[in-house]
């Protein structure tokens, strides 16, 4: 087990809970306003102990960051839809299966919500998942 495997996790679960957008994660250059709805999911290490004296395995620390691009039209309430999108993806997380099952502990998460201020109708929500788990 490894990162790559919170990664693959995680894109399914964010997958399934916003199925109009389009996975950028694997290339995030090309998010442009004509592919949004979109999302971006990144997965960090931010630490390591090692399991026990002797062990192979580390206790490891892993944030799963999940980053959702939309756009809504003038009459639209831009900051209602992206945290509920927002809100969705949170919960797709917390809630999926694979992904407890690669956790020891889920021991956080966050949401935090941004618009643009230019013309265009633009809005961002970013979820964060923080995690611990044995490998």
């Amino acid at each position: 087990m490894s990162e790559s495997a919170f990664q693959a996790a995680a894109q399914a679960a964010v997958a399934l809970a916003v199925p109009n957008a389009k996975d950028w994660s694997h290339n995030p250059a090309d998010i442009m306003p004509d592919n949004l709805p979109a999302f971006l999911v990144t997965v960090t290490r931010d630490g390591a102990v090692q399991d026990a004296m002797g062990s192979d395995l580390e206790e490891v620390q892993i944030t799963i960051e999940v980053e959702y691009f939309a756009q809504f039209d003038r009459g639209e309430d831009g900051r209602t839809i992206t945290t509920a999108a927002g809100e969705v993806i949170r919960d797709a997380l917390r809630a999926d299966t694979t992904l407890r099952a690669l956790s020891d502990l889920i021991t956080g998460t966050t949401l935090d919500v941004e618009m643009a201020q230019k013309r265009n109708r633009k809005g961002r929500a970013t979820v964060t998942l923080s995690v611990e788990a044995t490998f």
